[in-house]
Formats: structure tokens, sequence, C-alpha cells
């Protein structure tokens, strides 16, 4: 291999990966600014949030956790909740992500323990930082918040998410 292909592949997969990135932020950020309502407050079913779990997909890597950060940060644009969803929206889809990336690659199986401790790691991150720093200590929401964000969490990530990463897995080995 040459030194112009050696860089040249460089180049493109580096283009593949800003490309996928782009991609799951407009997606996220679509989802969460067209189901407004549903997306924010102390009861919220972002459906946005299923897509938390795409690190667990091969093909999927860090690309992954920059795509949903960015788009944590577009689809809070229109929040409510401003400017503290401009803050801890991102930076919660930062370490959400992050954690199931991890998880990923460190349980190598396809399992159920694969899946349920991705979604807990995700929707309590989102428990801690949106329902109870932001919704209970900055917006002085009842501290049940914390509850009902959690709750909201896990049926979107759990189920939803869950429902999403089984339908791409089935089209991706086609």
């Amino acid at each position: 291999m040459s030194g112009i292909d050696y860089y040249f592949g460089i180049f493109m997969k580096s283009q593949i990966l800003v490309v996928k990135s782009m991609v799951i932020a407009a997606i996220y950020t679509g989802l969460t600014i067209i189901l407004g309502a549903l997306s924010y407050g102390e009861l919220q079913f972002r459906i946005s949030d299923a897509m938390l779990l795409l690190p667990l997909l091969s093909g999927f890597g860090i690309e992954t956790v920059l795509g949903l950060t960015l788009g944590g940060f577009l689809g809070n644009i229109t929040s409510p909740f401003q400017p503290w969803d401009l803050i801890f929206g991102p930076l919660t889809n930062a370490i959400a992500s992050a954690l199931v990336f991890a998880i990923s690659r460190k349980i190598k199986a396809r399992t159920i323990f694969k899946h349920l401790l991705s979604t807990l790691a995700a929707s309590l991150t989102i428990a801690l930082l949106v329902g109870y720093v932001e919704l209970h200590l900055i917006y002085e929401l009842p501290v049940i918040t914390v509850l009902y964000v959690f709750i909201s969490e896990v049926v979107v990530i759990g189920v939803i998410g869950w429902t999403v990463i089984k339908s791409l897995e089935r089209y991706m080995t086609r």
C-alpha cells in the first residue's frame, strides 16, 4: 500500500465518522423537536433517547457518542428549560451514551444483561442529571421528579430503544 493510499484511507474513514455523527445528531434533534411536548418536563417521554442504545450495535462507535451529544444540544434549543437544558442535555447524552459504549465493549455477547445494564446506566444518568440536578435543584420541582424521569427513561430506552436495536440488528445482518 502506498503512502497516498494509506492517507486517503484515513481521510475517508474520518469522513464517514463525521457523516455518521451528523446523521445521528440530525435524527435525534428532529425527533426531540417534533415531539416537543413529550420531550421536556418532569414526566418526559423523549423518544429520541431510544437512540442512546445505538452504541450497542456493531459498526457504531465513538461517532455515536458524538452525534448523540450534539443532538442533545441542538434538540434542547427549543426547550422551555433554558439555559440549563443546553448545558445538561448534551452533558447527559455524552455520559449516558459513553456508558452504553463502554458496556458494549466490555460485554461482548449479545445478552439481555447487556441490554438491561445499558438501559439502567443511561436511565440513571438522565434521572440524576436532568431529574435531580436540573429539575429538582435548579427549578425546584419536587424530588419525586427524579423517579418520574427515571421511569419514563426506562420505558423509552428499555422498550422503544430495545425494539429499535433489535430491528436494526436484523436489518444490518441481511
